[in-house]
């Protein structure tokens, strides 16, 4: 496995990947979560990106067709949902684009998280034909990463929901409502599923593992070697804010879509530093809100308020 990053993404790098954004200013599609839909378009628009949500069938493969990345968001997933996202598929496959894909409580839902290996099976099949080519990155917490790779091979229809706490929140470590088969491991014992994870899609398939949590993460294969970027710096008030990792999506797609508009033949590596920058750019923005805050109230608005400044790569 290749080194990581540094704990601490390098001040330039973030500098970089939002000066980009504000560049490009990249349309942005979002099939997402309702209850964070005003929260998506405000990051967008706070880091210069240009959202659009759009849910009919026809609008969505419309808007995909146009956007310069996609966001599949499968919080307060439905059958409009699904059959919005299967309009746009094809056409995304088609395109040199960045889609973000959110497997929403896939440990408390064997539907979301079938749902989205469905997805990822379309695309590995255009691979294989070599007509792919978006770039994919599935962006979840480790509990849901966790369900989606090891559970893949193993649905038997013997699927337990587990209980959920808040809007699709999953629980935190050895929660007391998490069966045993899906208790949360150290990062180092879930690598192993991870790398076996990417390694069943085609070579030429641009897939992306972002985990979000107390330490952020991308993880990729590069000629068969997995990569595996980091950010150790945290900001608890996100983790009481509906909706800090729907934005993350937004935030991702929109570097990652911004990064392709500068050079559609981007490096996998350049990909992941601008996902990594998305979510250290949160983090850091998350800071700097929380320490101006009396409350969750006031640190949502100063949120955005941090994002769309320049100074969120400061130290």
């Amino acid at each position: 496995m290749a080194a990581s990053h540094d704990p601490a993404m390098k001040r330039g790098e973030l500098i970089a990947s939002f000066s980009l954004v504000r560049k490009h200013q990249p349309l942005v599609h979002h099939i997402s979560n309702f209850v964070t839909l005003n929260d998506c378009a405000n990051a967008a628009y706070a880091v210069g990106a240009r959202p659009t949500m759009a849910f009919d069938p026809q609008e969505s493969a419309l808007a995909a067709s146009q956007a310069d990345a996609i966001v599949w968001n499968l919080g307060t997933f439905n059958s409009l949902a699904a059959t919005a996202i299967h309009a746009a598929l094809p056409i995304v496959a088609a395109r040199p684009i960045p889609v973000v894909i959110d497997p929403v409580a896939a440990q408390a839902y064997p539907g979301r998280r079938q749902f989205t290996l469905d997805c990822l099976d379309h695309f590995a099949r255009r691979a294989e034909k070599n007509q792919l080519a978006c770039t994919i990155f599935i962006r979840g917490n480790e509990t849901e990463l966790t369900a989606l790779t090891q559970c893949s091979k193993a649905a038997t229809g013997k699927n337990q929901a587990q209980h959920l706490g808040g809007v699709d929140h999953c629980r935190k470590r050895n929660g007391p409502n998490l069966p045993a088969h899906f208790e949360l491991v150290r990062f180092s014992e879930n690598l192993p599923f991870y790398q076996r994870f990417l390694a069943t899609f085609p070579a030429n398939m641009a897939l992306f593992l972002v985990e979000t949590g107390e330490t952020d993460r991308v993880l990729f294969l590069s000629n068969g070697r997995l990569e595996l970027l980091t950010h150790e710096r945290s900001c608890l008030s996100l983790t009481r804010m509906t909706g800090a990792g729907c934005v993350s999506n937004t935030l991702i797609a929109a570097m990652a879509g911004a990064k392709r508009m500068d050079d559609v033949e981007a490096s996998r590596g350049d990909l992941a530093t601008s996902a990594l920058a998305a979510v250290a750019g949160l983090v850091r923005a998350g800071q700097l809100a929380d320490a101006k805050s009396a409350g969750i109230g006031s640190f949502r608005c100063l949120l955005f308020d941090e994002l769309g400044q320049a100074g969120i790569a400061q130290e």
